[in-house]
């Protein structure tokens, strides 16, 4: 039985042969000779690394995981354990930070609403959420002074 490369060129003893074929429209094309020492680009054997090969084979989606295997068992990291000296620096989560995002906050509120106004001033219209920001303008400016002040 002859040989069909990838191209679909069909090799009998030293002849190569491109098969005929049914076009669309219905009509046949012929058989065609390949001139010897011709390779079509479907044929060309590119050049591959080994070591590209074997990483391709065993690559796994960006990711993803190594699949456990049943029955292993995981291997414990040991965590190494703190000194003393850096107990001591670390200080837990202080109330001070959480007024300086408040105080961060209301600031930005304070300038949206300060821009709402100047809106306002020149004449132009808000709507109701806007007209609402500006009314709690007043609480929001006393509540950053009590914040500023403890």
């Amino acid at each position: 039985m002859p040989e069909r490369s990838n191209a679909g060129i069909i090799q009998v003893g030293e002849e190569r042969w491109i098969p005929g074929s049914q076009r669309a429209d219905g009509s046949f094309r012929k058989e065609r000779k390949v001139r010897p020492g011709f390779v079509p680009l479907e044929d060309v054997e590119r050049y591959s690394n080994s070591r590209i090969e074997a990483s391709k084979a065993a690559s796994l989606p960006p990711g993803a995981k190594k699949p456990a295997i049943p029955g292993a068992k995981k291997k414990e990291v040991e965590k190494p354990k703190p000194s003393a000296a850096s107990v001591k620096n670390q200080t837990p989560p202080a109330a001070d930070q959480t007024d300086e995002k408040k105080i961060k906050a209301l600031k930005k509120k304070l300038r949206q609403i300060t821009e709402l106004e100047q809106k306002l001033i020149k004449g132009e219209k808000l709507n109701e959420e806007q007209h609402d920001k500006v009314k709690k303008g007043k609480s929001l400016r006393e509540e950053l002074e009590k914040l500023s002040i403890e």
